[in-house]
């Protein structure tokens, strides 16, 4: 085993800085902040172990707000580099200005670094949040609820960044989870329990995987999603997939299969169903409908989504919680561009924009998405090309391959037809999307 040696260089960095363990654990948290959308974890007995030389390789996003907070480049703060994490610090170097005595707003990268280096960061941000789990022995309840606080995490990263490759961090955890389950041991409470978090982390990455747009592996999940929540006896978490796997269906093409997946959720959970869960599930049999061209039927659905929301509470599992008037009328705007009515899509959508949580940015940038689409085809160009740049501002930090795909086909749209007014916006898409 290599020597214990005690990190002397961070130390006489942490000196200069006037900063103790505590403090620098504080500072090292508001860079997160700024770097990565919310604050970090670290506590002044991560800072104690990297001074002690017992950790030498701390996590990604730890070395990244060290960067920012020391004012120094990753080599020069005493830890071990593996070249990987070299290659992924280099992106925000070339972006920063790491030198003493630099200003602050210097040391910002660029939005498109940020963005890459997020991407890159994202899985070393939530791999060190997971619940550790027992490696003998007994597992208990309390177990269970930290690995549902750590679920709750990969919905808080979606909603402000999208979900791409936290599809890989859910299946990491699934497999964790399964490998402590065949060495420990539990009651029959716990085991219905593990695999209810069985079922919510597959049906968590299988609709971080929709959205990434790997729709195979998205099944995949929703199917092992369906088996935890029939083992645990959960028919709320069965409904809750089945609105998943119907929202798929409506982006494969398959209308009646959307339907049908919808209301078998709303038999399955009625006379337990969650009102807000209700609404969801209406709204996707609003989609289905207008996507067969059925507006009679459309319109009751969207009525009847909007009847439950307005007897919804104001508590929601964090998988539910972007579920409110902005997602409804989204819905409905989704639906009314099936049924050919851009013009009252547009209006739909609008006012879905102004009633949405500030901190649902993924869900902001697919409206927005939404919204250009709305105004094209209603023959808005000019509206349409000011709602794709608001999107184009959003796209360097939310990562969400489904809605980017569509933004880059407006973009090829505009592009030939050679629009005047869409020039800028183009020039600037390329730019920033170049590789």
């Amino acid at each position: 085993m290599a020597p214990v040696r005690p990190n002397v260089v961070l130390k006489a960095l942490m000196d200069e800085h006037g900063l103790n363990a505590r403090k620098l654990a504080d500072a090292i948290n508001s860079a997160e902040e700024k770097l990565f959308g919310q604050p970090g974890n670290a506590t002044d007995r991560h800072v104690r172990r990297w001074l002690s030389g017992q950790v030498d390789a701390p996590h990604l996003h730890y070395i990244a707000a060290l960067m920012k907070v020391l004012r120094a480049p990753a080599d020069r703060l005493g830890f071990t580099i593996p070249q990987s994490r070299s290659r992924q610090l280099a992106t925000l170097e070339r972006g920063s200005t790491l030198t003493a005595g630099t200003p602050d707003d210097l040391l910002e990268p660029d939005p498109m670094l940020r963005r890459q280096f997020m991407i890159a960061a994202t899985g070393n941000l939530l791999s060190f949040a997971f619940a550790p789990l027992p490696s003998a022995g007994r597992i208990g309840m309390s177990d269970v609820g930290r690995i549902r606080e750590s679920i709750d995490q990969l919905h808080a990263v979606d909603d402000a960044f999208g979900g791409q490759q936290l599809a890989d961090v859910a299946e990491n955890y699934v497999r964790q989870i399964e490998s402590a389950m065949s060495r420990c041991l539990y009651g029959p409470n716990v085991e219905r329990a593990l695999y209810q978090v069985l079922g919510e982390l597959h049906a968590s990455a299988g609709w971080f995987a929709f959205d990434s747009g790997d729709q195979d592996r998205a099944g995949r999940n929703f199917d092992a999603g369906l088996r935890g929540a029939l083992l645990a006896g959960d028919r709320m978490l069965q409904a809750r997939i089945w609105s998943y796997m119907s929202r798929q269906s409506w982006e494969l093409g398959r209308a009646m299969e959307t339907v049908t997946i919808a209301r078998a959720a709303l038999d399955a959970t009625r006379s337990s169903r969650d009102a807000r869960l209700s609404a969801l599930l209406h709204g996707r049999m609003a989609l289905g409908y207008a996507a067969g061209g059925e507006a009679s039927r459309t319109g009751v659905a969207l009525a009847r989504a909007e009847a439950c929301l307005d007897r919804a509470g104001a508590s929601a599992p964090a998988w539910l919680a972007f579920v409110g008037p902005g997602e409804l009328l989204g819905a409905a705007a989704v639906a009314h561009m099936d049924l050919r009515l851009p013009e009252k899509a547009v209006e739909q959508e609008e006012q879905g924009m102004a009633l949405l949580d500030p901190k649902f940015q993924r869900n902001r940038f697919a409206k927005l998405v939404h919204l250009t689409e709305c105004h094209y085809a209603a023959d808005r160009p000019e509206q349409a090309v000011d709602s794709a740049g608001q999107a184009l501002d959003l796209w360097q930090a939310v990562n969400c391959p489904r809605w980017a795909v569509r933004l880059g086909r407006f973009r090829d749209h505009v592009a030939d037809a050679g629009l005047p007014e869409a020039d800028g916006f183009v020039e600037r898409y390329d730019v920033l999307t170049a590789t």
